[in-house]
């Protein structure tokens, strides 16, 4: 996929958030519940560096037709409607951080993904971050932990 295209969630990438019918990787799983066609495949590989060859994880995405890349043009309007809209905001961040701790800890993550399970309000998910961003910056690196703490927080804020 080029630097400057725009991915976004195609209706099966959407499916495959709630069905996991493909059985993906919890990296590759990270990566399609981050895609909102707001980013280019540029930004995503900054900011998802540490989880891997993040160019490889958008190209089997979008071999899967999880994903379709629009070209370099100005991505989706924040307030356009797409289907990924449909999925709750609260699901989707708890989604992200389980998966994205996964990819990162491993085996490791285990104690983490405990308490996460006993989180289910927006409250809670926020008590969370602190413990979160110290996980990922303790397996990661401190600007991973600190892009994907940002990019849970957005969610929250949509919950």
């Amino acid at each position: 996929m080029l630097d400057n295209a725009i991915p976004e969630k195609t209706d099966a990438g959407v499916r495959e958030l709630g069905e996991r019918r493909h059985k993906l990787h919890a990296r590759t799983r990270s990566l399609l519940i981050a895609i909102h066609g707001r980013q280019s495949a540029a930004e995503l590989k900054r900011q998802f560096q540490a989880i891997g060859d993040v160019g490889s994880i958008l190209d089997e995405l979008e071999r899967l037709g999880l994903i379709s890349a629009h070209g370099g043009a100005a991505p989706v309007a924040a307030n356009a409607p797409t289907a990924v809209a449909t999925l709750p905001p609260l699901q989707l961040a708890r989604a992200f951080i389980n998966e994205t701790a996964v990819a990162a800890l491993g085996l490791r993550a285990f104690l983490f993904t405990l308490k996460l399970e006993r989180a289910y309000s927006k409250a809670e998910l926020t008590d969370l971050l602190p413990e979160y961003r110290r996980v990922l910056a303790k397996a990661k690196d401190e600007a991973f932990a600190d892009a994907m703490a940002r990019r849970v927080e957005a969610m929250l804020a949509e919950a």
